[in-house]
């Protein structure tokens, strides 16, 4: 592992780069960098803001102070994979904190994204689907013999466990009646089977009839007779959000076989992908565009400031991603979903805030008084930019000596914005 290495691995398994991080990699094997970035025992206990179980307390502030909290942990934790990939689950299995019945219910899903984020996919998406975040949020606390609701029948097979193409409509409705009465209890605190609800007639699904209830039809996709689609599905996706996007099938077909021989292990898979040659590739060096929170944090971590002090969530909403709040139940995306005018203005107005906050304490002052080359590469370095292109250097040193000459504003501020708006920066 040499310094290149190590910081694409940091980079694209956190939200930033620290030079400590990237320290603690170089002269390690690949392997054995690997497993010092999945450690999360270095990770200190996650335990979410008091206000989150007041129900006396508004939604909106329990849900705004548990969103500050999780941001805080991504910038602070020594293993930033452990919340990239809570990050993950966020948007793989979306649900909105609008829908729940108590704020609690939403750190409850949080939690469990983490307890699991490198656990088994069976346990996790049985977990997730009697989860009470997701039952009200997809309808499922309303699905009764006699009147089926297809929301979370649907959902589950495009999304949560088997992708488009690999189901049919009248699987959709036979998986809808296998999951009735799979409902909350009537004060809508936690999950419980009603079996007055529940159709205990038999249905037909991928060619099976039986009397078919929800959970089985969970282990029959991801160990029955969809396995190979549901493996390669979510084969797929992780190695999109840590690699690139549209691998070879190939590259697909052997990270799946390899997920099914170690009977769904999400932390065995994510460790085939990280050390796969393809995410050593070329092809996979800022291949990534940085979604608002990813970007949102790297900022911090690089200006040496934090979410007190800078607040990134009163922009997260207008840059297009407000944790908690995915826009449907597909989530996020990745790349140039995050591409827009709109986005970047956002960004914009982030970037000046946090250089102000950063220029009231005298973060980098010293840059007054270098050369415009020095200046620019101590600002770059701050950000992990090390590799910016021949075309942003020079704008950003031909900035320094403009503003120089006319000597009106303040120009450890002004670089830190332009830094933080390279296009580089919008890259891990």
């Amino acid at each position: 592992m040499d310094r290149r290495d190590a910081e694409h691995l940091v980079r694209r398994t956190g939200f930033g780069l620290r030079s400590q991080q990237v320290e603690e990699l170089l002269g390690l094997t690949r392997s054995q960098a690997v497993d010092r970035i999945m450690d999360f025992s270095a990770n200190p206990p996650a335990s979410p803001p008091a206000v989150v179980f007041n129900e006396e307390e508004s939604r909106w502030s329990q849900i705004r102070d548990l969103t500050r909290w999780w941001i805080n942990r991504m910038q602070t934790v020594p293993r930033g994979l452990e919340e990239k990939l809570v990050l993950f689950w966020h948007s793989h299995f979306a649900s909105s904190a609008d829908s729940v019945s108590y704020a609690w219910q939403t750190w409850d899903q949080n939690k469990l994204f983490r307890d699991q984020a490198l656990g088994n996919f069976g346990d996790l998406a049985h977990a997730m689907s009697v989860q009470p975040a997701m039952l009200t949020y997809l309808d499922n606390y309303r699905n009764k013999a006699g009147n089926p609701n297809e929301n979370f029948a649907r959902e589950l097979f495009e999304l949560h466990i088997l992708g488009v193409g690999n189901y049919t409509e009248a699987d959709i409705v036979g998986s809808a009646k296998a999951w009735t009465g799979h409902m909350l209890s009537e004060d809508r605190r936690n999950y419980e089977f009603h079996p007055w609800h529940h159709d205990y007639r038999d249905k037909t699904i991928f060619g099976i009839t039986r009397d078919w209830d929800g959970p089985a039809i969970i282990d029959e996709v991801l160990r029955g007779s969809k396995k190979l689609p549901a493996a390669r599905y979510l084969a797929r996706k992780l190695f999109e959000y840590l690699a690139y996007q549209g691998p070879d099938e190939a590259v697909v077909a052997t990270l799946a076989d390899y997920y099914l021989a170690n009977d769904l292990s999400i932390g065995l898979l994510v460790r085939a992908i990280l050390l796969h040659d393809e995410f050593w590739s070329e092809r996979a060096r800022f291949a990534y565009v940085r979604s608002p929170v990813e970007y949102a944090v790297a900022c911090l971590i690089g200006a040496g400031s934090s979410q007190e002090e800078s607040r990134p969530d009163w922009w997260l909403d207008t840059m297009g991603q407000e944790l908690f709040y995915p826009p449907n139940p597909s989530g996020w995306h990745l790349n140039g979903y995050w591409i827009s005018a709109t986005s970047m203005w956002a960004k914009a107005g982030f970037a000046r805030h946090v250089a102000w906050k950063a220029v009231d304490r005298d973060h980098l002052a010293e840059i007054l008084t270098m050369g415009a080359p020095q200046a620019v590469s101590l600002v770059l370095s701050f950000f992990g930019l090390p590799e910016v292109s021949t075309a942003t250097r020079r704008a950003l040193e031909d900035y320094v000596y403009a503003e120089r000459a006319t000597d009106e504003w303040p120009l450890h501020a002004n670089l830190l914005t332009l830094v933080m708006l390279t296009p580089e920066m919008q890259l891990a």
